[in-house]
């Protein structure tokens, strides 16, 4: 059998070239002013899923979670939200945890404080907004919610409840409000194997565990959705007749598999996960998910080299044939849905983690920074706007060809499957 090589973006190379104001003031650790006109609140909470035992732990205990729920509050003075715990970081992973995670510039900014979240911790909810659609994030494998903050800080502004999971053993660190944490779990990935099957083999476990933690949240949101208190000042206004979910890299794919194992999720969006160019596998018969589908994805501009291709083990026809069938499967996933969107992103000036605060964290300068706000701006409002037209049935000229933001090469549409599927098994 052919050897892939999992950075695919080379073979889509190979077939496109064989014939297919507000950011003057950017500079470096500054998170971009939410663009929206409502103020934010953060709330942090540990839950526990009684239904399942986690494996990865040495004492075979319940699976936990710790969710941060940011919601649209009253403008107000009050504590700010930390941006990372990094007293945590310390505790968990010495001096270095962090500048692993971020690097060493922008570690060394977070401690000092110097990068700033816009929410208020525990702030009341908005006086004048009854209900709001509610959004669940997946972060990226080995990353941390925190380096989300710009994007759901800008979704919160314009109204949505963002509840962002942070998966333990597959985040950077896990640090729940008792006080305890878990860092990334290395022995059973690396105990995996290092071939792209091996690989895929075991994120497509972890992308099954991380749907089910989704759907638990779900399940938990619902629970106490009419429990209204002081701790918890979103409860009784989330609206659970309208909730997404959405990840970044691994998480995307987490997001679109929830979507085809619970209705009760009614759009999703994946921003850059992808396997083998596909975002989520169809069934036997065909089926995706019945719900809208947003994916936001990067495509390189250049050929792969002589030395990618014997990497890969693979001549330049062989690639191509692979490219095609490729395209064809992503294609046939992205048809079989509610109505989908495909956005490319320019691959050159953008990177895998675009859609977070880390390349605005290490800019080296006030230029660059400029330029890499820019490129946030346009990763949020494509998600904003597929959300706002999936669940808030909002008009969307960025997703139905009538404009189109820099950064972005291309828009694609694929239209609602023209009969119901059957539903992906329970």
């Amino acid at each position: 059998m052919l050897k892939v090589f999992i950075a695919t973006t080379c073979l889509v190379v190979l077939a496109s070239s064989a014939g297919g104001g507000e950011l003057a003031d950017a500079r470096q650790g500054v998170l971009p002013v939410p663009s929206g006109t409502r103020g934010i609140g953060r709330k942090t909470l540990q839950w526990t899923d009684s239904a399942r035992f986690e494996p990865l732990a040495p004492d075979r205990r319940n699976r936990e979670l710790v969710v941060d729920i940011w919601y649209p509050a009253e403008p107000r003075t009050g504590p700010v939200a930390q941006y990372i715990n990094f007293a945590a970081f310390d505790q968990a992973l010495g001096t270095t945890g962090l500048r692993s995670l971020l690097g060493a510039p922008a570690a060394d900014l977070v401690r000092a404080g110097g990068v700033q979240t816009h929410a208020i911790e525990g702030a009341p909810f908005a006086r004048r907004v009854n209900r709001s659609p509610v959004l669940i994030f997946s972060h990226g494998m080995g990353t941390v919610t925190q380096l989300y903050t710009a994007q759901i800080e800008d979704l919160v502004s314009h109204g949505y409840i963002v509840v962002a999971i942070t998966h333990p053993y597959d985040a950077w660190l896990t640090t729940f409000p008792d006080g305890r944490f878990i860092p990334f779990e290395r022995n059973r990935r690396e105990a995996a194997g290092n071939s792209e099957e091996e690989q895929i083999a075991y994120e497509n476990t972890r992308v099954e565990w991380w749907a089910n933690d989704i759907r638990f949240v779900l399940n938990e949101l619902a629970s106490q959705s009419q429990n209204r208190s002081a701790a918890k000042p979103f409860a009784g206004h989330l609206d659970l007749q309208r909730v997404g979910a959405f990840g970044h890299s691994v998480g995307g794919r987490a997001a679109a598999r929830a979507c085809q194992l619970d209705g009760r999720l009614r759009a999703c969006a994946d921003q850059d996960g992808v396997a083998r160019m596909i975002p989520f596998y169809v069934n036997e018969r065909g089926s995706g998910m019945d719900q809208p589908f947003l994916l936001i994805e990067r495509q390189r501009t250049t050929p792969p080299t002589d030395d990618e291709l014997r990497q890969m083990g693979l001549t330049r026809l062989e690639a191509l044939g692979l490219v095609g069938q490729l395209r064809a499967q992503r294609d046939a996933a992205l048809g079989a849905t509610g109505g989908s969107y495909r956005v490319v992103l320019d691959f050159s000036q953008t990177d895998h983690m675009s859609f977070s605060d880390l390349p605005m964290l290490q800019a080296r300068d006030s230029s660059e920074a400029a330029v890499r706000t820019r490129v946030f701006r346009v990763t949020s409002t494509y998600t904003r706007a597929f959300f706002d037209k999936a669940l808030r049935g909002m008009k969307a000229p960025l997703l139905d060809g009538e404009a189109k933001l820099e950064f972005v090469d291309l828009v694609q549409r694929y239209p609602r499957a023209p009969f119901r599927k059957d539903p992906a098994p329970k």
